[in-house]
């Protein structure tokens, strides 16, 4: 009997699919006189470099917001990470060549393993101060 996060795993990974073929589609009409090789392939540097690691930002939101708002507001975050990130990569001498494989997969460790350290850590509730009876003042 599968447990509730492998589940939960796979319908994040349809839904993945699903917006990936979405966008595919999309590229595919707005650029119909090129090739559907070309537009799957626009997809997938776009899907990459942004939608991946924008979901993978936001998974410690999972249970406050739905799917298409995690990874609406990831991709935009991951934009504007990798922005800021490969300009100062550059400027440090890494080329931009490198870049576009290097950034996303750190960011995405990074995201991952923050999501499993800070969904590990148990929920509990902040301690009340005990309060001393007070002496009667003689």
């Amino acid at each position: 009997m599968p447990n509730d996060n492998f589940i939960w795993a796979r319908k994040e990974l349809k839904l993945l699919a699903i917006t990936f073929a979405a966008i595919a589609i999309i590229l595919k009409i707005a650029y119909y006189a090129e090739n559907a090789a070309v537009a799957v392939r626009t997809a997938a540097s776009l899907y990459w470099l942004f939608a991946i690691p924008g979901y993978a930002i936001m998974l410690n939101w999972k249970r406050q917001l739905g799917f298409l708002e995690r990874v609406a507001i990831g991709s935009i975050a991951a934009m504007a990470i990798t922005g800021i990130t490969s300009y100062y990569l550059g400027i440090a001498g890494l080329k931009l060549q490198n870049q576009t494989i290097i950034l996303p997969a750190a960011i995405i460790a990074v995201s991952v393993a923050a999501a499993a350290r800070f969904s590990a850590l148990p929920k509990t509730q902040p301690k009340q101060q005990e309060q001393k009876p007070q002496q009667p003042k003689a």
